[in-house]
C-alpha cells in the first residue's frame, strides 16, 4: 500500500530463493518512480533499465537483452533495474513495451518477478498488473495500517489485479507491543540493504 512494507525486499528473496531451487529468475525493477533494486543488488551500471526498453520500438528485443545484468547471488538469477526516473513513468507503462517486454522474458525465464510501486499511492501498479499471473500484495506488521487492507478488497472485488495473495512482513510472534508508528510517505520512506539474503530497515 505504502513505501516501507519491504516489497522489494521480498522479491528480491524470493528471487534469490527461486534461484537457488535451480530454476532461471529475472526480477524487473518496475518501481521506476522510486528505483531500489539496483541498489540491493549493488549494480554495477544503475544508469540501465526498464525504461530505456520502454523509450524504444516495442520489438527492439536485442537492446533488452543489454538491459539484463547478472546478479552476484546465483548464475540463475538476472535483474532489469528500473534504469533512469522517466518525467512521464505512467505513460510509458501504458505502452505495448511493457507487455511485449514480459512475454519475451516469459520465453527465457522460468520466473519472471515484477517489482513495484505501492498501489495506495500511485497507480502504476494497476497497470502492470493486467501483465502478471499472481499478485503478491506486501503488508508489515506494525507499519500497514488496518484501513489499508480495504483497499485490498476492493481491487479483489473489482478484479482490477489476479490472483490476489497476501504476504505478512515483519511479523514477530513474540513482541506484544503494537505502538509503532508509520513513519514518512512514499519516497522518504525506508531503506533496504541486501545482505545474508536478507534486508535491514533503517530510517530513511
Amino acid at each position: 500500500t505504502t513505501s516501507g512494507e519491504g516489497k522489494t525486499c521480498i522479491a528480491s528473496n524470493l528471487a534469490a530463493s527461486i534461484a537457488f531451487a535451480g530454476k532461471k529468475v529475472v526480477i524487473v525493477g518496475l518501481d521506476i518512480r522510486k528505483p531500489r533494486l539496483a541498489a540491493l543488488f549493488n549494480l554495477a551500471d544503475t544508469n540501465k533499465g526498464i525504461s530505456n526498453f520502454f523509450t524504444r520500438t516495442d520489438d527492439d528485443y536485442e537492446y533488452l537483452e543489454t538491459l539484463i545484468q547478472k546478479s552476484d547471488v546465483s548464475p540463475n538469477l538476472d535483474i532489469i533495474a528500473a534504469g533512469p526516473v522517466p518525467p512521464n513513468p505512467a505513460e510509458l507503462l501504458e505502452k505495448n513495451n511493457l507487455v511485449t517486454a514480459i512475454e519475451y522474458l516469459k520465453k527465457k525465464y522460468d520466473y519472471v518477478l515484477l517489482d513495484t510501486a505501492p498501489i495506495g499511492v500511485v497507480s502504476d501498479t494497476l497497470t502492470i498488473g493486467k501483465v502478471a499471473d499472481v499478485t503478491l500484495f506486501v503488508v508489515r506488521a506494525n507499519y500497514t495500517l488496518k484501513g489499508d487492507i480495504e483497499l485490498v478488497n476492493n481491487l479483489v472485488a473489482d478484479k482490477r489485479l489476479k490472483n490476489v495473495n497476501i504476504i505478512l512482513n515483519g511479523a514477530k510472534i513474540e513482541s506484544n507491543s503494537y505502538s509503532y508508528k508509520r513513519y514518512g510517505s512514499y519516497g522518504y520512506g525506508r531503506r533496504y540493504g541486501y545482505g545474508g539474503y536478507g534486508c535491514n530497515y533503517g530510517y530513511g
